[in-house]
């Protein structure tokens, strides 16, 4: 056979799987004793790092060696075959064992036990001279022979300098629209104005779904956005194979990141998130595991990297929250981690005025900044009810500071990034996360929800006046890693919903069933305890009447936003959103605002599972949960989420496409697949006239002779003029808009992006400046 392999070490552990009869795991080959990592319809470009893994299922005490398994890999476009040895040479491969559980569904009490043995090469890549297309991987076995297909992406020339992702994290599109209407308002069925995100001029959908699951998770999302590849529910950076023992978590067959591409790149790599550091969405920029409960080991590979990773990420910049795994008591060896990032280069900072210090210094290359011992607080409690930042258990670090007043906003965080990013004339990649949409989202919190969506829409105006001040050569994508099932439906009139209280009196008598009808329950005794399974159900009509819908009293909301910054000016109206989840545990709700974040269920030792928080909305009418009682907060759906686009390679966001298309054009705008060769002036020219047609913003370029055109920086986009045409000047926006004398003027056109910029014609004809002048 072909496949020889070396024996580096062996590892034994029991999976479980409860996955379709014609397919053992997720991922794995249909009707097949075989698994194969990258998998099926898997999409890379050109020399893209990864893990090849082979797995090879048999009934437990049969015997099985890899020498029972040959792999073939055929170039689709030539039709050649190669070998394992041939395909990557100079790679060994190392065994590894254990047992997989089959079973059909969660409920099932028989269950096949399988002997698994795998191989895995790792650090290996498709050569470029295999060229791009289709290559067919073929496993055979004694009882098998299983196929399936990747795609090698056409290398591209790099047309952005930068690049930005900003995500809000569960941000589906109706959490935009309810954004746009509380911070733009809304009078005679039209909006004021657009949100940031939505006035960038490409927009379409993205399909979140993964690998094991049509409902995915941050990390999994997260590792589409940062790999190209689908991933599984809890893993990021990595292909999760059948193994599910927790002690072999980093051993999951990994794949290139995008920091890790563009670092090989010179470029820098930051990650700025009102979360955690730790939690899904940033960790998938910076770390490989599959499991990501994991935030000491994410911690630590922030600057040494997984096991078998080539070299750590090391972000330039990384900021939020989740300081308590940098502390001795928590770490991963129980060292101090803040000591170990300072001896590693960076400057650690844990309030913003630290952090915007150290930003402004030129000497800072490295900026570590930590606000918070976990996420950090909401916007609405950073800016509005304040005493939840006095706690003293969310400072960072004990011996710094004593609470999480020190706490900056995201905008700020951002600018501090872009300061200490934008000292690389290579270019950097910067991940950018609103996390507590999700997290607020989760605990039924529309207003906190709503407010950190704003935070994230308001600094996505300032990252796309950053770009344009600062060369106009940034990618810029704004999107979402899932969404929720979450909607306004109408609005509710508190001060009814007041009065209907106060007519209520407090009855605790289940058999006087009409008057809690009537009024209301607001003995919660009978969701507890033995008599939680009694039928009982609030329906609060008189509650219920404040709710308006359609024409019955909806109406438009009372927030207003008077100053300007783009956040309501008081929270507690009179006339609010009636909104929430399609999914929920036991809650109630009275749809205010609260000083505190909602916890809308609690854990009942009683009764052995998550029941109604009589703590929480006390006045709010009672919601029978619709998810297994194990769940103690709303989940994620399957929707599609939005995505909005700026700059060099945004052209390519339209329509509906999956997550792992969202790297693709970031990689491709960066020419990771050619390590960043830049795209020739003759080729660049005629693009950026392009983008200038095809955008709805502010043109940048003029469709004239190619000639009077030349980029005013790489990657820029940007052309001003240099010499006149043949004919005539002709005008150009960074140009001055000059026309021959005794010529006629241009047609009027915006103004601020012209510059003087004095010349002749070719014919030696003086130009005379027009002012503000498009060519005709």
């Amino acid at each position: 056979m072909d496949l020889k392999v070396l024996v580096v070490a062996v590892l034994f552990s029991m999976a479980v799987s409860l996955q379709e009869p014609s397919q053992r795991h997720f991922g794995c080959v249909m009707d097949s004793d075989v698994c194969i990592y990258p998998i099926n319809a898997a999409e890379f470009q050109c020399e893209t790092v990864f893990d090849f893994e082979v797995e090879y299922h048999v009934k437990q005490g049969e015997d099985a060696s890899m020498e029972d398994i040959e792999v073939v890999f055929t170039v689709m476009a030539t039709g050649e075959e190669y070998s394992v040895g041939e395909f990557f040479p100079g790679v060994n491969g190392r065994e590894r064992r254990w047992t997989l559980e089959v079973r059909d569904s969660v409920v099932d009490d028989t269950s096949e036990l399988y002997d698994v043995v795998a191989v895995k090469y790792d650090n290996v890549k498709i050569g470029s001279k295999f060229g791009k297309g289709d290559i067919k991987t073929t496993v055979t076995t004694p009882t098998s022979v299983s196929s399936i297909m990747w795609n090698v992406h056409h290398p591209t020339k790099r047309v952005a300098k930068n690049v930005i992702l900003m995500i809000g994290d569960g941000m589906n599109i109706n959490m935009v629209s309810a954004a746009r209407l509380l911070s733009r308002g809304m009078a005679d069925g039209k909006y004021k104005d657009l949100l940031n995100m939505q006035s960038l001029p490409h927009f379409g959908l993205v399909n979140p779904a993964g690998v094991d699951s049509i409902i995915t998770d941050s990390a999994n999302s997260a590792s589409a956005y940062n790999t190209g590849f689908k991933s599984s529910v809890n893993a990021f950076g990595v292909f999760v194979d059948s193994n599910t023992d927790d002690d072999v978590s980093l051993e999951h067959p990994k794949v290139e990141l995008l920091a890790e591409h563009v670092k090989s790149m010179g470029m820098s790599v930051g990650v700025v998130t009102t979360a955690e550091v730790q939690d899904a969405t940033p960790a998938a920029v910076f770390s490989h595991n599959r499991n990501r409960r994991a935030s000491a080991e994410t911690t630590r590979q922030g600057i040494e990297g997984c096991p078998t990773c080539r070299f750590p990420v090391m972000p330039d910049v990384l900021m939020g929250g989740g300081g308590k795994y940098f502390m001795p008591s928590s770490s991963h060896d129980g060292s101090d981690m803040f000591k170990a990032y300072e001896d590693a280069g960076y400057n650690v900072t844990y309030t913003k005025g630290q952090m915007k210090r150290a930003a402004k210094n030129k000497k800072t290359k490295k900026l570590l900044n930590i606000s918070h011992a976990g996420d950090m607080n909401v916007w609405l409690d950073r800016n509005v009810y304040k005493k939840n930042l006095y706690d003293k258990s969310n400072s960072p670090n004990p011996e710094k500071v004593k609470d999480g007043r020190g706490q900056p906003n995201l905008d700020e965080m951002v600018d501090s990034a872009l300061q200490v990013l934008s000292r690389n004339e290579n270019g950097f990649y910067l991940m950018i996360e609103a996390g507590s949409i999700d997290k607020m989202a989760h605990q039924l919190d529309t207003h906190r929800l709503i407010a950190d969506a704003i935070e994230l829409d308001n600094t996505v105006g300032k990252v796309k006046d950053w770009i344009q001040k600062n060369g106009d050569d940034t990618l810029l994508i704004v999107t979402a890693d899932h969404g929720h099932g979450w909607d306004v439906y109408g609005t509710v009139d508190t001060k009814v919903w007041k009065e209907a209280d106060a007519g209520c009196k407090e009855n605790s008598d289940y058999t006087n069933y009409q008057k809690d009808v009537q009024c209301g329950a607001k003995s919660y005794k009978f969701y507890f305890a033995s008599d939680v399974a009694s039928p009982v159900r609030e329906l609060s009509l008189a509650k219920r009447k404040a709710i308006g819908s359609y024409r019955s009293g909806a109406g438009y909301p009372d927030y207003e936003d008077k100053d300007g910054d783009g956040f309501p000016d008081n929270w507690d109206v009179r006339t609010v959103l009636a909104a929430g989840a399609n999914n929920f545990p036991d809650h109630t709700v009275n749809y205010r605002v609260g000083e505190t974040k909602k916890t809308p269920a609690k854990f009942s030792d009683e009764v052995g599972m998550y029941l109604n928080n009589p703590e929480d909305d006390k006045d709010g009418i009672f919601i029978g949960g619709n998810l297994n009682p194990s769940d103690s907060k709303a989940v994620h759906s399957i929707c599609d989420v939005g995505i909005f686009a700026y700059g060099p390679g945004a052209d390519g966001v339209k329509f509906n496409q999956d997550n792992t298309h969202v790297f693709h054009l970031m990689a491709e705008a960066l020419g990771v697949g050619t390590n960043g060769v830049k795209m020739p002036k003759e080729e660049m020219i005629p693009k950026a006239i392009e983008r200038c047609i095809n955008e709805i913003d502010e043109c940048h370029c003029v469709k004239s002779s190619e000639k009077c055109l030349k980029p005013i920086r790489p990657f820029s986009g940007l052309c001003e003029l240099k010499e006149c045409a043949k004919s005539k000047c002709v005008c150009a926006p960074n140009a001055g808009g000059f026309v021959a004398k005794n010529t006629p003027v241009c047609k009027k056109h915006s103004v601020q992006y012209f510059k003087k910029v004095a010349g002749r014609n070719s014919e030696g004809i003086p130009c005379r400046r027009v002012k503000t002048h498009m060519p005709q």
